[in-house]
């Protein structure tokens, strides 16, 4: 019932049999598997013809009350930050007995033992006709990174997208928040005069960037918001590249 962990089990030879809407990768191998609702909503009729041995959901990405209500075995992660990621990892493959997980947690070990300090060029930045030149996130200005429009929505230190940031050495670069995901005045943030980093999802923020300039008065560039909060195998994928 999570994107990110259903890409990672697939990847790592576990059989899947349903998935979210919003479960899109593998595409190639997601597009065979049943769906039986979305990430805060499922149908258990539909789970149920698929015989699952285990459901698994997240802590954030899922509801308390589809756990409460699983028919099923399930295992549920609670993944707020890149550091919870061995583990999670550690404590799937214990429950699907599967190696192939087991070393991932052992690659995301390797990749956090040694703390970045990057330049802007390595973040998955996305070309856009109304992007900004990339230059500007070498200037002195604070980045302000946004999830959503109307109303703007940021990330907060609590969250996994921030520990990505940190990881890389941009935890004092990036504007951030005691709430996990605050909603923002528009004044306010035209006042902060940061770079927006407007992110490919959860909204889609390459068709409305020249509005989002125009009505925030500031700097923007794309910034590919996968590998910023997938958290399974994508997200290790691209901190293995840098």
């Amino acid at each position: 019932m999570v994107p990110s962990w259903t890409e990672t089990l697939i990847e790592c030879g576990v059989n899947v049999v349903g998935r979210t809407r919003y479960c899109v990768h593998p595409a190639d191998k997601v597009a065979s598997l049943a769906v039986v609702g979305g990430t805060k909503d499922v149908q258990w009729s539909k789970v149920a013809a698929l015989a699952p041995d285990m459901v698994i959901f997240d802590k954030e990405e899922n509801t308390l009350e589809m756990a409460q209500t699983c028919p099923f075995p399930y295992f549920a992660t609670d993944v707020k930050s890149v550091h919870d990621m061995p583990q999670a990892l550690r404590l799937l493959s214990q429950q699907l007995c599967s190696d192939a997980l087991l070393d991932l947690s052992v690659r995301y070990q390797a990749v956090l033992a040694e703390k970045k300090q990057c330049s802007p060029e390595v973040l998955p930045l996305l070309s856009g006709d109304f992007a900004s030149s990339t230059s500007v996130l070498n200037d002195q200005r604070t980045w302000l990174y946004l999830i959503w429009r109307k109303p703007f929505m940021s990330v907060g230190r609590d969250t996994f997208i921030y520990s990505v940031f940190e990881h890389l050495g941009f935890a004092d670069k990036v504007l951030t928040f005691d709430d996990r995901y605050p909603s923002l005045d528009e004044e306010w943030i035209r006042e902060q005069n940061p770079v927006l980093l407007c992110s490919s999802e959860p909204y889609p923020f390459a068709g409305k960037l020249e509005q989002t300039r125009a009505e925030l008065k500031l700097d923007a560039v794309l910034i590919d918001g996968e590998p910023m909060c997938w958290y399974g195998v994508r997200s290790l994928h691209y901190l293995e590249s840098i």
